[in-house]
């Protein structure tokens, strides 16, 4: 029991949040497999233009991501979230009534739009919920939730499948809508009880007792490692996060590696059965739900996480290796040689996605949280797009392929590590320029004060140029 009280988050609130997420992720569970059949034998499309569609709606989800951030640090993550929930009920209730492959394109690429910000604010929401060295096991626990649910809704999709008829498949459908419906409800319960302790708690003399998550994310500050509390407004002019978010793209290579590479690998460059790919991914579930919550007591800070982040590269270069080592092999061989490789890259996965988070939210000014993060998940987003073609036109043609997936592993890692590196500096260099217009940044007039008497050992104070770029 006590090993088992690790997977659930301390924070009351977000334990809430983990239950209605359970019934959210059971919906999209049973969506994500529904849908693509439901297209094919339902709508009578063919298999080449529901990829096409696809990959048209992840491009849609590059342009949400940073914008939803932006709303969220304006009107607080709680009021855009809930107004992104009942969107996305909207939105996706529109599949019971799709009939042609327009109408299918046209909701496919609002529903990705939609998913992509609701990510985001998500985050935002976390960050502001939690206390700041719970953020990351926060985030952790609401993921393994989320991959306990898809498995269950998986599950349950094949069963509708083989019951058959159109009436199956919107059953499923309608569920999903729900499940949106289900945690707009949590949220809005979080939100009346945080109300209602804000309303019976005694005033303090400086600051809130209780955070205001309908505020910027600033207003919720927790224990842990200090967040960066100064940087420009755009994390674009942030060049170092901007690295961060180029690098942690890269990396994420490993997701299209699970769901795109591994079973058109197995189908088209091994000898291995064909009936291994549900076994491999399965084993990859398994795996994620049971270490990624435990990791997250080893990733609490910078320094923490940038080590976290490569020892991550180790495994993910040794599961490359491993890949390759298996097409040649005997059957026997290349089985135990393809499951020891799935067990590196999962290890390799939550290494990166554990350690990453904490960097995309510590290196992140808390009132600016938002639009940070929302950065942030659009190089998540990109990965999303650029990743199953990388897979299939480079990695399939053979062994060299997987010498050039572990060379991308390698320069991502870098780049990551690159824009996390000297915190300390970096922060102190992101404080000194604020957002504040130049006009208000110029030097004060200089005021005669006595000199201070010597102290040994000590230097001079110098002062930032107003010029320093960030």
């Amino acid at each position: 029991m006590r090993f088992l009280r690790r997977y659930v988050p301390r924070e009351p609130q977000i334990r809430t949040l983990a239950i209605a997420a359970l019934v959210d992720s059971i919906g999209s569970g049973l969506f994500l497999a529904l849908l693509p059949v439901f297209v094919v034998t339902e709508l009578h499309v063919p298999a080449v233009q529901v990829g096409l569609v696809v990959g048209a709606a992840s491009v849609f989800g590059l342009v949400s991501p940073f914008p939803a951030g932006h709303l969220a640090d304006r009107f607080g993550a709680a009021p855009v979230w809930s107004g992104l929930l009942v969107t996305r009920a909207a939105c996706y209730t529109g599949f019971l009534f799709v009939d042609s492959l327009v109408q299918y394109a046209v909701i496919a690429c609002l529903c990705t739009m939609l998913d992509r910000a609701s990510g985001t604010v998500q985050q935002t929401y976390v960050v502001c919920l939690a206390a700041g060295s719970n953020r990351s096991e926060s985030m952790a626990a609401l993921r393994t939730v989320k991959n306990i649910g898809l498995s269950v809704g998986l599950v349950g999709a094949g069963g509708l499948i083989a019951i058959g008829g159109r009436g199956a498949f919107l059953a499923g459908f309608a569920v999903n809508a729900a499940s949106y419906l289900v945690l707009l409800t949590t949220v809005r319960t979080i939100e009346r009880r945080r109300r209602a302790g804000m309303a019976t708690a005694a005033p303090a003399p400086v600051q809130q007792a209780v955070p205001d998550l309908t505020a910027s994310p600033s207003a919720a500050h927790g224990a842990g490692p200090p967040p960066v509390l100064g940087g420009p407004a755009s994390p674009l002019r942030n060049r170092a996060y901007v690295l961060l978010t180029a690098g942690n793209a890269i990396l994420l290579l490993h997701d299209s590696v699970l769901f795109t590479l591994l079973p058109l690998w197995v189908i088209t460059r091994t000898s291995l059965p064909h009936g291994l790919v549900g076994p491999l991914l399965a084993l990859n579930t398994v795996l994620t739900v049971a270490v990624q919550v435990p990791l997250t007591r080893w990733s609490d800070g910078v320094t923490a996480a940038r080590r976290m982040l490569l020892l991550a590269t180790v495994p993910l270069l040794g599961a490359c290796a491993l890949f390759a080592a298996s097409e040649p092999a005997p059957q026997l061989v290349a089985i135990l040689l393809v499951a020891a490789a799935v067990v590196l890259l999962t290890a390799g996965e939550n290494l990166h996605t554990v350690g990453a988070f904490e960097l995309a939210h510590q290196l992140a000014p808390d009132r600016f949280a938002g639009r940070y993060l929302g950065l942030f998940n659009v190089g998540v987003s990109a990965q999303m797009v650029f990743g199953p073609p990388v897979m299939t036109g480079l990695v399939l043609r053979g062994p060299l392929g997987w010498l050039g997936l572990a060379a991308a592993f390698a320069a991502g890692a870098g780049a990551l590590l690159a824009g996390a590196r000297d915190p300390d500096k970096n922060q102190t260099r992101l404080a000194r320029r604020s957002d504040t217009p130049r006009r208000f940044r110029s030097r004060p007039p200089s005021i005669p004060v006595p000199a201070p008497t010597p102290v040994a050992g000590a230097s001079a104070p110098t002062v930032g140029s107003t010029s320093e770029q960030t």
